[in-house]
């Protein structure tokens, strides 16, 4: 009996103290973990308005999703792909998401200040901040160097590569370059025709330079500097108090400078800072600011009147291209 009563003895003894060391511990952890407060779930649209460079955007927000959640105790961050007409359906039944990601020809209404002073004038409504950039493209010439010896400022034939409202032609026109004969295409008919081996050159963006540096094509490229709308931007569109509060925080933080850099996994470049790398993209990407753009709340309509102004102006036509100087920002 008395065996009994130690072996009792230290099965206590082990049972107090495993509680008063390991127990509290455990319990000042649960208490911890029931301390963070759930603040919302913050919901980004993505749209797709243009090319990328290499991979999704969509996927490049969640992962920045994932820095800011870890950084923001009780704030959730879903990335949802959107196209211009279901976020235009959406926004006109009231369904309204916290911040939308979009280019030129979406038409965003209803959108909130941004406090921040990194934006680009496109995103400005007098001098106010309703858009920022998060990304950006850049519009390209490219020459087949097996055909071409160099760059010409009038070009017999050239190929473009233009998407539903994108400008193209416009960068190339305030470049003072123009063209005998010219054939706009949708992006991958473009490059596809281009890459047949007989077309001189080809007017394209930093899509079209990923695809044929992984082809392995020769060519060279010039970065058109005057004029760009390749730009993905960020709006404010929550109705709520509260989470509007962090979805700037997380427009803040995607456009901080530590984020930018990151974009080189997915070949895009930044409106606010040089990227380093020495991928043959970013080598010849020089400059990172632009003269002149369009505003990204510029309708529809307009967009489609620029692109007609600009095919008459490359072969030629004064008129027009002096009426698309007028537009421009």
């Amino acid at each position: 009996m008395r065996f009994i009563r130690i072996i009792l003895s230290l099965i206590i003894t082990f049972c107090v103290l495993f509680t008063t060391f390991y127990g509290a511990n455990a319990i000042a952890t649960e208490s911890s973990a029931a301390s963070v407060q759930y603040k919302g779930m913050l919901t980004v649209w993505q749209i797709d308005g243009f090319e990328g460079g290499s991979g999704s955007r969509k996927q490049f927000l969640l992962s920045v999703a994932r820095y800011f959640e870890k950084i923001n105790d009780g704030v959730l961050v879903m990335v949802v792909d959107q196209s211009k007409t279901s976020a235009e359906e959406n926004l006109a039944k009231g369904v309204v998401p916290d911040i939308i990601s979009y280019s030129q020809g979406v038409e965003v209404k209803g959108c909130y200040e941004l406090k921040t002073k990194k934006t680009v004038v496109g995103g400005k409504i007098g001098e106010k901040v309703f858009a920022t950039p998060w990304c950006m493209g850049g519009y390209v010439l490219i020459r087949n160097t097996n055909i071409t010896d160099a760059f010409e400022s009038d070009m017999e034939n050239l190929i473009v590569s233009q998407n539903e409202y994108t400008q193209p032609l416009t960068a190339l026109i305030m470049e003072e370059y123009s063209a005998k004969k010219v054939e706009v295409l949708k992006p991958m008919d473009a490059y596809v025709k281009f890459v047949s081996g007989k077309q001189p050159y080809f007017l394209g963006t930093q899509r079209d330079v990923v695809r044929l540096n992984n082809r392995g094509f020769d060519f060279e490229f010039l970065q058109l500097t005057k004029y760009n709308d390749l730009y993905q931007y960020f709006s404010l569109t929550s109705t709520d108090a509260l989470k509007r509060e962090y979805a700037e925080k997380f427009i803040d933080f995607t456009i901080s400078n530590t984020i930018q850099q990151k974009l080189v996994k997915i070949s895009m470049l930044s409106p606010f800072i040089k990227i380093s790398s020495n991928e043959k993209l970013y080598a010849g990407f020089k400059n990172i600011t632009n003269d002149r753009t369009v505003s990204v709340f510029m309708s529809p309509l307009k967009l489609k009147e620029m692109q007609d102004l600009s095919l008459k102006a490359i072969l030629g036509d004064e008129n027009s291209k002096n009426k698309i100087k007028n537009i421009l920002i």
